[in-house]
């Protein structure tokens, strides 16, 4: 008798269960509808809308002209945009590479226990990060300044001759790596940092009983351990170098010639300065694949570690 009772109030308690489940959805979709529609308004919209005048001819001066197809997208075969695609490669690969250098070994100094003040020279690094990119650009831009800069002053006090850091082909690239490398490791840094602070103990000091040394635990344990924190680092950092634009414009506008021009001031150029808005479209999505195609093979070797 109570079998027989049971079965017909669990299978009303399923469909109750059921009915919630679907209300619980319905309403999440409700409450998430906002966000999807400020979502649309703001990214996917002017993408689009991106997407459509990378595919029509459009100058500014004349506006919206014929559909042509994929015909801006013809720059990408230009010597110019081969060039541009080389310092913006080398530009990228040299700053993620020094940074992550720097802010990894800096992040093993402050996460050593015997180490003092610890705090303070945490804040003291982390200072650069919280200066706007105009900013540090201005100052920069007075420090190596070939007639008054402090750093030629310095370098005729010890008998080397004045450089032109900005003017030079053969050095304003590296002058503007070293001012993107003093701007944009502090954001590695805390990163780093912050993974080393999560990690487990419990395994290093398994190690350490073992006999495994500093170097040896380094290698076999914290950096596999980091290894996740390290990817996601690697990869926020080379999606902004990638789309690197505001020191180049405040520092060098690209110059002397094309040595310091990236794919953003590129796309920047063809569009304010020759008013070909429909192939600065183009370079612009030409950019967002490749950020995109190397997000994706980031995250499947994060997803297979």
């Amino acid at each position: 008798m109570s079998h027989a009772t049971s079965t017909p109030m669990m299978a009303s308690s399923a469909r109750l269960n059921k009915g919630e489940g679907l209300s619980l959805g319905f309403y999440k979709f409700v409450f998430m509808t906002p966000t999807i529609l400020v979502l649309a308004l703001i990214v996917a919209a002017p993408l689009l809308y991106s997407l459509y005048l990378s595919l029509h001819e459009y100058i500014m001066t004349y506006g919206q002209g014929d559909f042509i197809g994929l015909q801006n997208y013809a720059v990408m075969m230009s010597a110019e945009f081969a060039g541009v695609s080389w310092v913006t490669l080398k530009l990228t690969f040299l700053v993620v590479v020094i940074e992550f250098l720097i802010a990894f070994g800096l992040a093993l100094l402050l996460n050593q226990p015997w180490l003092r003040f610890r705090e303070f020279y945490l804040v003291v690094l982390m200072l650069p990060m919280l200066m706007t990119p105009v900013a540090v650009a201005l100052m920069f831009r007075l420090m190596f300044n070939p007639n008054l800069g402090i750093i030629n002053w310095l370098f005729g006090l010890v008998g080397i001759p004045a450089q032109g850091w900005f003017g030079d082909p053969n050095l304003a690239l590296a002058t503007v790596i070293f001012v993107d490398v003093w701007h944009e490791t502090s954001l590695m840094l805390l990163m780093l940092y912050a993974g080393l602070k999560s990690l487990p103990l419990d395994p290093i000091e398994a190690a350490r009983i073992d006999g495994a040394n500093a170097l040896q635990i380094l290698r076999h344990v914290t950096l596999p351990m980091l290894r996740p924190v390290i990817l996601v680092t690697l990869l926020i950092r080379m999606i902004s170098a990638l789309k690197s634009y505001d020191l180049i414009y405040m520092l060098t506008q690209g110059g002397p010639g094309k040595s310091t021009e990236t794919i953003s001031f590129y796309a920047y150029r063809l569009g304010f300065r020759f008013l070909d808005i429909g192939q600065a479209a183009a370079v612009s999505f030409i950019l967002l694949v490749a950020v995109v195609a190397l997000t994706l093979v980031l995250l499947r070797i994060m997803k297979e570690s």
